[in-house]
């Protein structure tokens, strides 16, 4: 018997036809998902090649752009596309990277992850008075107060935990990674979105405090939380700019100064500047904050 072929009746217009591909397309994606032993959901990051950072314009031009708005003039411009008026100079020069697949956790680590972890391998010495203050709102908002050499032991006992059909390796997503993933292939000011309230918990609109994941918008990967809520640590160390970087998708670790690591994604506590998709700061790797936390990324294999 031939084989059925489904396809839109004739009869619908074209841009309800469109619609129901980009639906199949869009279902087709999420099939990559997985699933680890403690529920965490990892979700399929095709490979790609982005413009990382910021085209920066320089102080004098910006306001040199406000007399020429003023006046009816077109701005100056500068010798690379999509300048930015609230560019820092650590997120500069503007660099394409090539980005090979990955997967990456669709939101921040939890509480109750973390505390599976501290049980399992007795690391009550976390769980200090600090500690506790700071996650005090529910097993399924983002840890915090956590280091990025204890987000490293978190990954150590995770890699070692892991199902015997689970041939994944965890880790800290790079840099380049996080800052892909958060694009999402797109051009947006924030991680999925032109609206930060849309897709972000900052000052404005968190209660002081970290909040569940998950509870905003996703930016088109499926990713959840990539701005705001917690500064998320990544594998790299903290550069001052991204002159000599890697672009190939890989951690930028030599060397590695008292500078520490990179945190993205801005914080609960941060304001609408702090949820830009390039924004980077810098922490060392004993540091920790209430609104510091992590996600992993996985490597199939």
């Amino acid at each position: 018997m031939p084989q059925a072929h489904h396809r839109p009746p004739s009869y619908l217009p074209r841009s309800l036809v469109a619609a129901l591909c980009l639906c199949l397309t869009t279902g087709l994606a999420n099939a990559g998902e997985f699933s680890s032993f403690i529920g965490m959901k990892f979700t399929d990051i095709p490979a790609g090649s982005f413009q990382m950072g910021s085209c920066q314009v320089a102080s004098a031009m910006a306001q040199n752009n406000k007399k020429r708005a003023l006046l009816g003039q077109a701005p100056l411009t500068t010798n690379c596309p999509g300048a930015d008026l609230d560019a820092l100079v650590n997120e500069v020069p503007q660099h394409r990277v090539n980005v090979p697949a990955f997967q990456m956790s669709k939101t921040e680590v939890t509480l109750g992850q973390f505390k599976r972890f501290i049980i399992a391998t007795g690391r009550t010495d976390l769980v200090t008075d600090e500690f506790m203050k700071y996650n005090a709102h529910g097993d399924d908002a983002p840890v915090v107060h956590v280091s990025w050499n204890e987000a490293k032991n978190f990954i150590e006992w995770f890699n070692k935990s892991r199902s015997a059909t689970d041939h994944g390796t965890y880790r800290l997503p790079t840099e380049a990674e996080w800052e892909y993933s958060c694009h999402a292939g797109g051009n947006h000011p924030y991680c999925g979105s032109r609206d930060v309230n849309a897709v972000a918990w900052f000052v404005a609109n968190s209660g002081k405090h970290q909040q569940p994941v998950g509870s905003k918008n996703a930016n088109t990967f499926g990713l959840h939380d990539m701005s705001g809520n917690v500064w998320e640590w990544a594998e790299d160390c903290y550069h001052d700019n991204y002159t000599g970087a890697p672009t190939d998708g890989s951690a930028w670790t030599d060397p590695c100064s008292s500078s520490g690591h990179v945190l993205r994604g801005g914080s609960w506590k941060g304001d609408i500047k702090n949820m830009r998709t390039q924004v980077r700061i810098n922490a060392t790797a004993v540091s920790r904050g209430n609104n510091i936390g992590f996600r992993l990324a996985r490597t199939p294999q």
